[in-house]
């Protein structure tokens, strides 16, 4: 199939209502179709029929854990497509600014997004460990003391270097149009920050809650705290 044709039909894919409502709603996490039909109130035969289209254009992914069906966005770049929408429409979900845990610190997918996001990158910039480049959504590079802060930090990026997807990426944030750290180096560093108990996800939303021991950490090494 042509390339303008695949990128027509995930046009068309993600131009319907109620499918980009499954995939913000899906951002959050793997959800069951009874949770999806309680979030968008649709008929679960109508929720089917858009799961489907979703599946066939390959942005869902489907799990059988029992007698539920599990699912998840394909992989990350589905959620940065998501994420990319809204900075293009030049809008922030309504739900989004009614909440400021969610605009201080989220998930977007597998990194962290929000105040916090913004803030560690700009520290990592300044103090030399990356490099940001001037567009968006494009490579980051490491920078004279990348391996030197990122030993500090307790991050495998040898192990991150070999995943496949992009290493370190400048993803453009949906509330402070300004980049924080994607890719396999941002996956990784949030998983850091989950095993030291420096910041625990919430259930069935984006919003992050940084403990205590998260703050303070964030505060006295990387000089990082929400506006």
């Amino acid at each position: 199939m042509e390339t303008n044709e695949i990128l027509v039909e995930l046009a068309q894919a993600l131009a319907d209502p109620l499918r980009l409502l499954i995939l913000q709603h899906l951002m959050e996490g793997p959800a069951t179709v009874s949770e999806l039909i309680s979030v968008t109130g649709e008929a679960q035969s109508k929720l089917s029929n858009h799961l489907a289209v979703l599946r066939e254009r390959e942005l869902v992914r489907a799990r059988r854990e029992g007698r539920q069906v599990v699912y998840t966005l394909r992989d990350v770049s589905v959620a940065q497509l998501i994420e990319s929408l809204s900075v293009v429409a030049g809008k922030v979900p309504q739900k989004l600014w009614k909440s400021p845990q969610l605009v201080e610190a989220r998930t977007c997918y597998d990194h962290l997004a929000g105040r916090y996001g913004v803030a560690l990158l700009e520290v990592l910039v300044a103090r030399s460990a990356l490099l940001l480049p001037e567009a968006p959504q494009t490579e980051i590079q490491p920078g004279p003391r990348f391996q030197e802060i990122f030993t500090e930090l307790g991050i495998d990026f040898e192990s991150a270097r070999r995943e496949r997807r992009r290493f370190a990426l400048a993803c453009l944030d949906w509330t402070e149009r300004r980049p924080h750290l994607g890719g396999a180096l941002g996956a990784a560093l949030w998983g850091q920050f989950v095993k030291q108990g420096w910041v625990v996800k919430q259930q069935g939303t984006r919003a992050v809650i940084v403990t205590r021991e998260g703050q303070i950490w964030f505060q006295e090494r990387l000089g990082v705290a929400p506006d």
